[in-house]
């Protein structure tokens, strides 16, 4: 199983957004993400809400087994 924060950072990747806009959206530092995406920082239900708020996704993805650039396309905010 893919630790939550390592499917975060894929579909962060796969969007092409930057840790700092992520950061900046959640009203964080850059140092916050960057612990939160390297699994050095517990990552709360909020702190996932809002990642997935600035990256324009629905939070299920995280918990999605196969992350694809067309899986990424259906999650949108919107259930």
């Amino acid at each position: 199983m893919i630790p939550v924060h390592d499917r975060v950072e894929q579909v962060r990747m796969r969007k092409g957004v930057s840790k700092a806009h992520i950061a900046r959206k959640c009203g964080h530092s850059i140092s916050w993400y960057s612990d939160l995406s390297k699994g050095r920082r517990g990552m709360s239900v909020k702190a996932l809400q809002d990642i997935a708020v600035a990256l324009e996704v629905n939070a299920k993805i995280f918990f999605d087994d196969d992350i694809s650039d067309t899986l990424i396309k259906n999650y949108r905010k919107e259930e």
